[in-house]
């Protein structure tokens, strides 16, 4: 008995399985998460350490060193990489490419809360696995009012809103200005009362701390007592009693304030309060973007403040998921087209392109099993698998026609005609799997992109072998006989149809190649010399190409990155910033910007000089220049009026991967030995000879 035989004896059973694979592969491409890459998994874990007031070097001895040894010992780690500057510490913790991630975040966040209690006080202590969810999908100001105001809006208002959104991660809130009591002692008065300026902040710290006192039962109930003395303003801290029949005010000044600003966030221009929202792994952009813009349109917010988008991820990925599904269709029928002028009929071609939307919807939906994503690897490998995947379904389709046009018993004819491909095809189709299946074992962040693209290809590839060998020769049976054979020819007299004309004129073009093959044969030599002068040729322009990781493309939006001079004060970076905010906002394709200065985008410690910009550009249908263009000109422009300030321009997904990847450049020195001196000293000459 036959593979055919077995497949016509279960026929139905056949039927009804391809089309519940199919409905499930429907509802899985509805459900199936969308990113703009596949999920990354990065061996590395980020450090960030800040709240202290030191210098860099001894930032380096009290935080960052303690913290190194305490997370060099975590099992896995292959190499430990500080950075310290004024005020604060980041450090990147490398592991082996094995190690299981989530494990070993656990464990450094153990071995760095051991080591807490030895470092400076008021040390803040953040520690991330370095994944893309830690980078913003979306991002807005909050713009109309003082920098305090807007930041307790987006803290207390809008932060508790959004976070309650299905797959988002972290709601992250920046703003200049964050409110605070200033409590400002007089010095004579306290050393009048013998009191230190410890022990008034440890009065005023006790009073307006929440405690329980006890319980009262009463009614068949118990109640719990606590204290309420919780300051709400500037008058509840200056009426606290701080003994000997004195309150704060007669040893201080109370007054409302704000904390000491170490960033500054603006945007267009103009103070606002930056909200970024990050997605949780596995998480679904574009429904979490769905999400959160009707959270955003039914805020109320106070008189005069709004809301405004900076940046979109989703929409990115919208136009990228577009774009593919949109060559994927042309593709597709283009595919058909072709097999109609070869194959000269309609029922051949609709039994052989059948296998495109079957195998689509069914690689779906086994990736859908195997936790794939909608992401530009995925639906690019199945682009490319459209032109791979019909070929086993017209070799067959092909066979059983002929073997229909030659037997008269159709059963014996479609069996033998399938029978006589079997393994052919099954090993042309096994070549191709062995080809791209390899691209799957790459290490590192490339091996994880091609991952992605290695197993959505070898999936739709193996779909089409099972396809093209049990469906296709059930419609072939159902829908095929002799006179569908490819050689029949019109009756005499009849007229020719269209595409029975199309198909001489590929026959007589045919011919044209069959002598101009016999023509090339015939110079053997000659041949030889071309082949090997084009192969010479493909090798030095495969040399003199460009390279890069991701491809350049207008993402409708870029980063700025800028460094003032070392040293340079908050004040006087943001005042130079201002030429920049200039600039940008005389261009026309800028649709917005938002500035963080002291600050970046993602995990970093970063000093009061530097910072960036995430510019906003209007949709391609409302500008006449690409994002390129623009950055040219922002480039000549901010280069003129800022000389002494670095600037650098990066595409934000290229940012992100680079970040995580812990690779900001291209290339990278790094200097190590024992001597911190010495490294200082050669450091600046190691890169007037670099340069």
């Amino acid at each position: 008995m036959t593979l055919f035989d077995v497949l016509s004896g279960q026929r139905r059973f056949v039927y009804l399985l391809v089309a519940l694979v199919g409905v499930g592969g429907v509802w899985a491409a509805t459900t199936l998460p969308s990113a703009i890459y596949p999920e990354l998994n990065f061996a590395r874990v980020a450090i960030v350490a800040t709240g202290t007031s030191l210098g860099a070097r001894q930032q380096l001895f009290s935080v960052s060193r303690p913290i190194e040894e305490a997370v060099s010992i975590v099992p896995g780690v292959t190499r430990v990489r500080s950075r310290s500057i004024r005020g604060g510490t980041e450090i990147n913790v490398d592991f082996s490419p094995t190690t299981e991630m989530v494990n070993a975040l656990q464990e450094v966040r153990a071995r760095v809360d051991q080591i807490v209690p030895d470092l400076p006080a008021g040390v803040t202590i953040q520690v991330e696995r370095m994944t893309p969810s830690l980078f913003p999908i979306l991002s807005y100001n909050v713009r109309g009012g003082d920098p305090a105001t807007l930041y307790d809006i987006a803290r207390y208002q809008i932060k508790p809103l959004l976070s309650r959104v299905p797959g988002v991660g972290r709601v992250d809130v920046l703003g200049s200005d964050v409110r605070e009591i200033e409590v400002v002692a007089d010095p004579v008065r306290l050393a009048q009362q013998r009191m230190t300026f410890d022990e008034l902040a440890a009065a005023i710290h006790d009073a307006t701390s929440v405690a329980a006192v006890g319980r009262v039962p009463d009614s068949y109930k118990q109640f719990l007592v606590v204290t309420a003395t919780e300051a709400h303003a500037a008058d509840d801290i200056a009426r606290i009693v701080v003994g000997h029949g004195l309150r704060v005010r007669d040893l201080a000044t109370v007054t409302p304030g704000t904390e000491d600003r170490v960033s500054i966030i603006s945007g267009d221009g103009e103070p606002v309060a930056e909200i970024n929202i990050t997605r949780q792994v596995g998480g679904n952009s574009l429904a979490i973007a769905d999400s959160v813009a009707g959270v955003v349109r039914g805020l109320a917010l106070p008189p005069g403040v709004r809301l405004k988008p900076v940046y979109d991820q989703a929409s990115l990925v919208r136009d990228a998921v577009k774009a593919v599904r949109d060559a994927m269709l042309i593709g597709a029928g283009l595919a058909v087209i072709v097999l109609l002028l070869f194959l000269r009929h309609g029922r051949i071609t609709a039994v052989s392109a059948s296998s495109i939307p079957l195998t689509l919807v069914i690689t779906i939906f086994v990736m859908s099993l195997l936790g794939q994503t909608f992401n530009l690897m995925t639906l690019g490998a199945m682009a490319i698998a459209i032109g791979l995947v019909i070929d086993d379904a017209v070799v067959i389709t092909e066979n059983i026609v002929r073997h229909l046009d030659l037997k008269a018993d159709r059963t014996a004819a479609i069996r033998d005609a399938v029978q006589e491909l079997l393994w052919p095809v099954t090993t042309s189709t096994l070549t191709t799997v062995v080809v791209f299946l390899p691209l799957g074992l790459l290490q590192g962040v490339v091996g994880q992109f091609f991952h992605a693209l290695s197993i959505t290809l070898t999936i739709a590839v193996l779909v089409s072998l099972v396809l093209a060998c049990s469906i296709i020769p059930l419609l072939a049976e159902r829908y095929l006989s002799a006179r569908d054979a490819e050689h029949a020819t019109p009756a005499p007299g009849a007229t020719p149809t269209a595409l029975e004309r199309l198909g001489r004129a590929i026959d007589h073009l045919a011919e044209r190649y069959t002598r101009a093959l016999g023509a090339v044969l015939d110079h053997p030599r000659r041949t030889a010399v071309i082949g090997v002068a084009l192969a010479v040729a493909g090798y030095g322009t495969y040399r003199l190409a460009e390279t890069g990781f991701l491809p350049e493309m207008d993402e409708g939006a870029f980063v700025l990155d800028y460094w003032a001079p070392g040293g340079t004060a908050l004040a006087e970076t943001d005042r130079q910033l201002r030429v920049i905010d200039g600039i940008l906002a005389r261009i026309p394709e800028v649709d917005g910007t938002s500035r963080r200065t002291g600050a970046e985008l993602g995990l970093f410690a970063t000093l009061q000089n530097r910072g960036d910009y995430v510019v906003r550009l209007k949709p391609q249908s409302r500008r006449q220049r690409s994002s390129f263009e623009v950055i040219d000109e922002v480039r000549q422009r901010t280069s003129v009026a800022l000389p002494r300030m670095r600037i650098e321009f990066v595409q934000i997904l290229s940012d992100v991967v680079n970040d995580l990847a812990g690779s900001a450049r291209p290339v990278e020195i790094k200097l190590f030995g024992p001597d911190l001196a010495a490294l200082e000293a050669y450091g600046p000459l190691r890169r007037t000879r670099s340069g």
